[in-house]
């Protein structure tokens, strides 16, 4: 058997009218420029901000400079072995402060060391402090009327949301406790 494939040939005409080609849309702006353009403005008002906040973050600065300034004759009162121990007693009106964070409060406000100073919690808030390698002078800035002393450690203990009272007045380790200042 013998076949012989038959040839075809298929004309298609197709008449499509001409069309111009599409134009292009104008592009939106995209995501990522749009967020871009916010956050410089955002970045903007911050520096802006910051720049109006700056004269009252000095003033706020100088302020606290000036509270914590205690015991100005500190530096008269050199440390020494023999004095005896200087007792007192603090409050924690807040109920926030520890007692670690009280030992820099009273070194910072004092100007001594803190290797000095040991507190311990008695309670409901209250804490003994001894402080010891100092001499008469502690307790002497810490009873005076109109002493800064309380001033200069509520200064410290407010970076720890503390406001501390006075329970017991400073006095000798031997000397009897009392509440009240010293004659």
């Amino acid at each position: 058997m013998h076949t012989t494939a038959a040839h075809h040939s298929h004309q298609v005409s197709v008449n499509f009218p001409e069309y111009a080609p599409p134009t292009l849309t104008p592009r939106k702006r995209g995501c990522g420029c749009t967020l871009g353009l916010v956050a410089a403005f955002f970045v903007l008002l911050f520096l802006v901000l910051l720049a109006l906040e700056t004269p009252f973050i000095a003033l706020e600065n100088s302020r606290i400079a000036a509270r914590m300034r205690a015991a100005p004759y500190r530096r008269e009162h050199p440390p020494s072995r023999a004095p005896e121990p200087i007792v007192l007693g603090l409050w924690d009106e807040r109920k926030s402060i520890t007692s670690l964070q009280l030992i820099v409060c009273l070194s910072l406000a004092l100007g001594i060391d803190e290797s000095h100073i040991s507190v311990v919690p008695e309670g409901s808030h209250f804490y003994k402090i001894t402080i010891v390698h100092e001499g008469v002078w502690v307790m002497e800035a810490i009873n005076a009327d109109g002493s800064v002393f309380l001033d200069a450690l509520n200064a410290q203990a407010s970076r720890f949301s503390a406001q501390l009272v006075v329970s017991h007045v400073a006095r000798r380790q031997d000397a009897p406790p009392s509440s009240a200042p010293p004659p």
